[in-house]
């Protein structure tokens, strides 16, 4: 009796171990085909600067291009990233974003203004939070009534119009064009004044004398743009005119361009966008030149400053 117990136990124990194990290969069998599937289905929406779309599957990228099989064609597209505003999936994801589209979130947060969802709804708000994450970003909108008026997904998102407060902006730049001109206005005297003053220097004059020329040719021009001064303050005239029309200048330029509405998606798939959404950002273009110039020379003494004992 024992040993039919017994028996009957080990027969017990064994069905449940196959049971199990053909529970987990079953298991592993429907993720397995789940996966595929959706992988199969699984699109990447490629958005350009200009509002045109490429439907298709992204190969591989770089940092330079973009490789996508469209969905209606079998050869391989190869984007300069250059022209891509951002690119996502159907689930929702973004899978790159350029730094036109940084650059505008950054200052789209700073005002206030009003939104247009892809389905025409018109949405006012007074602050705006943008998520910069990649996996499902939202927008939240902060109304006068409430501290969240409203949450939606930034594929939802047709464009988004920053109020007049937009001028601030404007004159912002103005003004660092202002100084820009100045500036080279400056630099182009000082030069003007070394080159007459260094006609009375001698042929084989020092690095100090030279230096000190230049150093008098600068202060005499600095000179020229303070006002209240007898024998000099010519400049400062042009000074007054500069910044006001550097600051008009800019402000006519936005408005006419609307450089206040960022597009994110067109209302209709074939349909470009009105402007196209590159965004301007000199420092960004001078800090890519000197990382560019740069990179060569980091990467030579990189394998030196590894082997350093500190």
């Amino acid at each position: 009796m024992i040993s039919a117990a017994h028996n009957r136990v080990e027969y017990n124990a064994r069905s449940r171990k196959v049971c199990n194990r053909m529970m987990r290969r079953l298991t592993l069998l429907l993720i397995f085909i789940s996966f595929s599937f959706s992988q199969e289905n699984v699109q990447h929406i490629v958005m350009n600067l200009d509002g045109t779309s490429i439907v298709g599957i992204v190969d591989s990228m770089n940092s330079e291009t973009v490789f996508i099989t469209s969905e209606h064609k079998l050869d391989q597209q190869k984007l300069a990233l250059d022209d891509v505003y951002y690119i996502y999936n159907s689930f929702g994801k973004l899978y790159y974003i350029s730094p036109n589209y940084e650059d505008r979130l950054k200052l789209i947060e700073e005002r206030s203004g009003f939104l247009i969802t892809i389905t025409g709804d018109t949405l006012n708000y007074r602050a705006i939070e943008i998520d910069h994450r990649m996996d499902e970003p939202y927008v939240y909108l902060a109304t006068n009534e409430n501290k969240l008026g409203h949450k939606l997904s930034l594929f939802d998102v047709h464009l988004i119009r920053i109020d007049a407060s937009y001028m601030e902006h404007s004159v912002r730049r103005g003004c660092i064009t202002g100084v820009c001109l100045v500036l080279t206005g400056l630099g182009l005297q000082t030069l003007s004044y070394y080159g007459d003053r260094s006609e009375s220097l001698p042929t084989d004059a020092s690095l100090f004398q030279k230096a000190k020329t230049m150093g008098g040719a600068m202060g005499t021009s600095i000179m020229n743009f303070i006002p209240g001064l007898s024998s000099a303050g010519q400049q400062y005239q042009s000074v007054t005119v500069i910044f006001p029309l550097t600051n008009i200048g800019w402000m006519i330029y936005d408005y006419y361009f609307d450089k206040r509405t960022h597009y994110f998606r067109p209302l209709i798939r074939e349909d470009q966008f009105p402007h196209s959404m590159y965004w301007f950002n000199p420092w960004r273009i001078v800090k890519n030149k000197v990382k560019e110039t740069f990179n060569p020379f980091i990467e030579k003494i990189k394998p030196i400053l590894e082997k350093l004992p500190f």
